[in-house]
């Protein structure tokens, strides 16, 4: 059986993925910064890790955000570099999002 998700879930998924995106996008400044000032090596590891933990957000993002009537991604359609579009209404098949 089909597990409904609600806007709740939608929303929570949401934070997480952008949790995710800011907290990579941390790591890389600070891996960037390490890597100017101190160690190579150790600066390239955070920055690879933070671009890692920021692609996992688009894909987290990308898979979750579905929705619960037809199943299609709410990410479609030039939203996919802003989630916060995500809007109250479905863009495929137009129900509401409760």
């Amino acid at each position: 059986m089909k597990e409904k998700k609600d806007k709740a879930n939608l929303r929570k998924i949401l934070e997480v993925s952008y949790a995710l995106c800011f907290g990579g996008l941390l790591l890389q400044a600070l891996g960037f910064g390490i890597q100017y000032r101190w160690s190579t090596t150790f600066g390239m590891v955070l920055a690879v890790l933070g671009l890692v933990v920021m692609l996992s957000s688009l894909v987290l993002a990308g898979a979750r955000l579905r929705c619960p009537h037809c199943d299609a991604s709410l990410l479609s359609g030039g939203r996919f570099l802003l989630p916060a579009a995500v809007s109250n209404f479905c863009p495929h098949c137009g129900k509401p999002l409760e």
